[in-house]
């Protein structure tokens, strides 16, 4: 059963994943494991259907399935469980691992990225993303739900196949209580939301604009911890993902493609991360807080002084980052 446990020391929580579980001695000068990028042995590949979890959500046409949702087979957190939290002899806090952990298989084609899908197939990722976010936040069990994309090996992903996961968490991640909070302190001085604040200043800006539609605004970060790195913000003011319509998750998934192209043809598709930010799920309809995308790619690493002082250095304007990547 996974734990989660409680850091006294800076309040966050951490996940003891015991369903991935590894001896010590496993990382004494050996290699990290990894499986293989061939599509001759791959779970998500079609016509190897059972070789993952029970499907919760597909879309299929005439040819087969476009895109799968699973159980992880190796989850960080499980949907059993005592939810109560506890305390240990010596005082220190812990609580039963609880939690969903899916994975949305992107495309049946295992060479595929979302920079070069069709828009109809991205299309179909981004409504996959909607629908399941909208049910794991219905569960009264969960505080936060945490959609994520690691693409490439440097960013952390484990197979190649085009996927994404969605985690529910019975506990608001301190990172989010951080920003909730900001936000929170400048709706309070200003009586405005930060995020609508930030976007209009942006735009006047126009300097990190690199994508806007009529409902998102793509930009490089003023003061970003990453080279590259962009926030991707809906101009409609709503807090929780799980809100957003169907029309407006089409529109989202055109400029996430189009934004994903360009960085493809620009850095030659690097390894990226990117994250929802949304509000927790018992918190609804915040004046304060505002959903948005977080994405950096891969392309370095921290250096002790980042790690000591969590101050970062970036060595790429983020003015110069904006236009390479607008006129790529």
């Amino acid at each position: 059963m996974p734990e989660l446990r409680f850091n006294l020391a800076t309040r966050d929580w951490t996940i003891i994943a015991t369903e991935r579980a590894k001896r010590p001695e496993d990382f004494a000068g050996k290699p990290a494991a990894v499986s293989s990028d061939s599509a001759a042995n791959c779970p998500f590949c079609p016509g190897r259907e059972s070789k993952t979890p029970p499907e919760i959500y597909a879309v299929r046409d005439a040819g087969g399935w476009k895109v799968r949702v699973t159980e992880n087979a190796f989850p960080a957190l499980r949907p059993t469980g005592d939810p109560r939290r506890s305390k240990d002899a010596f005082g220190f806090e812990k609580m039963d691992g609880i939690g969903k952990h899916e994975v949305i298989i992107e495309s049946p084609d295992h060479e595929a990225i979302i920079a070069t899908m069709t828009q109809a197939q991205v299309d179909e990722i981004y409504l996959a993303y909607r629908q399941r976010f909208i049910e794991l936040a219905r569960d009264p069990r969960f505080e936060s739900v945490i959609l994520f994309k690691n693409h490439g090996r440097g960013a952390g992903t484990s197979l190649h196949h085009p996927h994404s996961q969605i985690v529910a968490t019975p506990i608001t991640p301190r990172t989010l209580r951080d920003r909730l909070g900001i936000a929170q302190d400048h709706f309070d001085e200003t009586g405005n939301c930060l995020y609508c604040d930030l976007i209009k200043m942006e735009q006047a800006a126009k300097e990190r604009v690199i994508l806007e539609t009529d409902n998102f605004i793509v930009f490089t970060l003023y003061a970003p911890r990453f080279p590259f790195e962009t926030w991707i913000l809906p101009k409609f003011h709503h807090s929780n993902f799980d809100t957003i319509s169907v029309e407006q998750c089409r529109e989202l998934a055109l400029i996430m493609k189009k934004f994903l192209e360009k960085l493809y043809k620009a850095i030659k598709n690097p390894d990226f991360n990117y994250a929802i930010y949304s509000a927790p799920t018992k918190e609804r309809d915040l004046e304060h807080f505002h959903w948005n995308i977080k994405l950096f790619p891969r392309i370095t690493s921290m250096a002790g002084f980042e790690v000591g002082s969590g101050i970062p250095i970036v060595t790429v304007v983020p003015e110069a980052a904006a236009a390479y990547l607008k006129n790529a």
